[in-house]
């Protein structure tokens, strides 16, 4: 008898009195094998009035081993404001929590984990430290952990379960041990622009201490996240979509190293001119400016040129978007790293002129864009003039009228520009003719 009691007793420790199982640190049913050392990027954006703007990308770098979990994340935003910066560490098997590091533009936060919680608080824009020392009184995950635990669960349809989690920035102090639940898990699937689609759980999640609603979006076989949906107290709609970065189907490998090289350690200089030049010839001449008998205008100062270092990694990606972008498909992301090796300049006179500095011998593909006025005629029908021979209908000719007008176009160029010596100057010209 006292076996059945103690039994039903730790029956009831985990599960609620709904019959939800409580996922607690070292629970046997996370699965262990479906967490990769990884690193994936999410568009980051924000919905509102069913209009998505995107307002930056989310980084996610995992490294994962027997002795310990280490997640670190990336919030990086358009608008050029300081990116959000956070470290989590737990431990590798049971992934009890170990440190947190955080930081934003107005406060950093640091937390150590072991018989207690300490660490400090500092708020930037008060200059002010708060030590921090809480009392842990249960076994718990980390707020911003439980995420990777939820994607190693046995999830079926219909899957309930609580999490307790530690957050410090609890909207509530009380709130700080609370509870995420799960509190439905559906099938459904994700169509990849890449890879077609693919069987997912939808997982829907609420957090006690922040009050925001989530909605996972993990492939099945994986445990891969593809989307994150998220409501928060404050009203606002957040969608996180796995933007593919690891997607790679090209034969050729970028080399971070060898290319970055390229554009910082030479002694070469490419030196240009972008400009269009209207056209209004005909006949043989139809689709030619000659002799410079139209008028050239030149890319307006700070028209931005980009520079691109043209190795067979660049060519290959290259080559693959333009077939995509013919069959409508979306762009494949450059890998991490390969905005970096791209160097920037801007016309810098009235005359159209740039220049790039530091290159190596190579190939370079440069591109710019910029509007230029176009000569352009419009002809109107305006009747037909009927002919007849003894009385009988012959044909007719459009009576037409034409009118000249002048409108702003954009100009796309791109030109491959090849250094063959280190300490080559290198001149050249990107031109548009239409």
């Amino acid at each position: 008898m006292k076996i059945i009691i103690l039994i039903y007793i730790l029956q009831l420790f985990a599960t609620d009195a709904f019959g939800q199982q409580i996922i607690l640190p070292g629970d046997k049913s996370i699965n262990k094998s479906l967490l990769k050392s990884t690193t994936q990027i999410f568009d980051y954006s924000n919905i509102q009035n069913g209009i998505l703007t995107t307002i930056g990308n989310y980084k996610i770098e995992i490294n994962y081993n027997n002795q310990t979990l280490d997640v670190s994340t990336t919030l990086s935003f358009n608008n050029k404001n300081k990116p959000w910066k956070d470290r989590y560490v737990a431990d590798g098997n049971t992934f009890k929590p170990i440190s947190v590091e955080s930081f934003r533009s107005d406060r950093s936060l640091f937390l150590n984990f072991g018989k207690e919680a300490t660490g400090s608080l500092v708020d930037h824009n008060r200059s002010k430290k708060t030590i921090i020392k809480e009392k842990i009184k249960d076994t718990f995950f980390d707020i911003s952990i439980y995420p990777f635990i939820i994607s190693t669960l046995p999830l079926i349809d219909g899957y309930k379960a609580i999490i307790p989690v530690f957050d410090y920035e609890a909207l509530e102090y009380d709130k700080k041990f609370s509870n995420v639940k799960i509190t439905g898990v559906y099938s459904d699937y994700h169509n990849s622009s890449f890879t077609g689609n693919h069987n997912v759980w939808r997982v829907e999640v609420h957090e006690e201490s922040t009050q925001n609603s989530y909605q996972y979006y993990i492939d099945k076989k994986t445990g891969k996240f593809w989307k994150i949906y998220f409501n928060t107290i404050a009203g606002n709609i957040i969608e996180l979509k796995n933007n593919e970065s690891d997607f790679n189907p090209l034969k050729n490998k970028f080399d971070f190293e060898s290319t970055i090289k390229l554009t910082t350690k030479g002694k070469s200089t490419i030196k240009g001119q972008a400009f269009a030049r209207d056209n209004k010839n005909g006949g043989a001449l139809k689709g030619m400016a000659v002799l410079n008998v139209n008028k050239k205008q030149v890319a307006g100062k700070g028209t931005i040129i980009v520079l691109t270092p043209y190795t067979d990694y660049f060519k290959e990606w290259n080559k693959f978007n333009d077939a995509n972008y013919k069959k409508g498909m979306p762009t494949l992301p450059l890998p991490e790293g390969a905005k970096e090796c791209a160097k920037e300049t801007t016309v810098i006179d009235d005359d159209g002129n740039f220049e790039f500095i530091n290159l190596m011998p190579g190939e370079y593909l440069l591109t710019t864009t910029f509007l230029y006025e176009h000569d352009a005629t419009l002809t109107t029908v305006t009747g037909f003039t009927n002919y007849y021979m003894n009385g009988i209908y012959q044909g007719s000719n459009a009576i037409t009228s034409s009118e000249n007008f002048v409108a702003d176009v954009k100009a796309k160029i791109k030109k491959i520009v090849t250094i063959k010596t280190d300490g080559e100057i290198v001149q050249t010209k990107l031109k548009k003719t239409l």
